[in-house]
């Protein structure tokens, strides 16, 4: 979990303290104000909070909800060493206009955060997706790039609706998502998620706020919709678009990789293989490099007379 909402009271205390001497005797003689704000940073609707055990009987847990008041957690649901005074991890969420509640379950996704979902109904005013709780989440018709049907999976964006505060999620990542950026470097790795198929190659999430695009020749492997794996950025174009790359494609990965394949071949008793006529699936899931890059580096390390290669392996010399 980060470490803001783990000591929120003690990061506040600091930036009180370093930026502003008048806050200083205020915050320093008023330690229930201090544990107050602290107490308001760490209650997010739709997040994995941490809250403190309050009580304890043998239906329930009693949670410190902050400005929510006392939240129950069912005891079938609490750690076996849960105990008073005790901080908590649970994800908050609001099932009706008028109820808060907690569970220990983990959602597929957090607010903020897109997830591979699957539907589970279908009706007169939206879709329902498995979000991996006791509740169900809502994506309306106007949140929905095309009709969901029921057992069909999506790419879905988590956010609170600013009217109700509930849940609400929706597939059309282009209006929760930036599809533009200046802050990126070449070569900058970044996680990703794939979202869709186009005529190009792949649209994919990346780090969770913006769009970018994996041309068909850069994905160097069959993907998945949904599937998480690490990139990087190839360009950012004038328009400032984001291209991006599976594997870096520079000196020092070529040289990262030899060194990695000297290692596999030294961990597995000089023999490995994963020679340059293997399935380029099984050459990315080891080394996570396209068979062309696989290919080159095996080359130069023949060329350098530190390996023998055959079509069934390779040995280290």
């Amino acid at each position: 979990m980060n470490p803001f909402y783990k000591r929120p009271m003690d990061f506040l205390m600091r930036l009180f303290l370093i930026t502003n001497q008048h806050f200083k005797s205020f915050f320093y003689f008023n330690p229930c104000i201090i544990k107050a704000i602290g107490r308001y940073f760490m209650v997010s609707l739709g997040k994995i909070c941490e809250l403190e055990i309050l009580s304890k009987s043998d239906q329930s847990l009693v949670l410190d909800g902050a400005e929510f008041g006392e939240l129950w957690l069912p005891i079938c649901e609490a750690p076996s060493d849960s105990k008073i005074g005790m901080l908590i991890e649970v994800f908050v969420y609001r099932p009706s206009a008028d109820e808060i509640a907690v569970t220990t379950k983990r959602p597929i996704a957090e607010v903020g955060d897109c997830g591979l979902f699957r539907v589970v109904s279908v009706n007169d005013v939206g879709a329902f997706l498995d979000l991996g709780i006791d509740k169900d989440l809502f994506v309306p018709f106007n949140e929905q790039r095309k009709k969901l049907r029921a057992g069909s999976t999506c790419i879905a964006f988590v956010y609170l609706d600013k009217y109700s505060q509930r849940l609400t999620a929706s597939t059309k990542l282009n209006r929760h998502l930036l599809e533009e950026s200046e802050s990126f470097e070449v070569g900058q790795k970044v996680d990703l998620k794939i979202w869709e198929r186009t005529d190009l190659g792949f649209k994919a999430i990346i780090n969770n706020q913006f769009l970018g695009l994996l041309f068909e020749h850069d994905a160097y492997r069959s993907l998945k919709i949904g599937e998480n794996l690490i990139g990087y950025i190839k360009t950012v174009r004038d328009d400032k678009k984001i291209d991006l790359i599976i594997s870096k494609n520079n000196r020092e990965s070529h040289n990262e990789l030899e060194r990695l394949i000297l290692n596999c071949l030294s961990e597995s008793r000089g023999t490995l293989d994963i020679t340059d006529k293997s399935n380029p699936k099984v050459i990315y899931d080891k080394f996570r490099v396209s068979k062309k890059q696989y290919k080159q580096a095996l080359g130069k390390l023949y060329k350098k007379k530190l390996i023998n290669i055959t079509r069934e392996k390779i040995d280290l010399v």
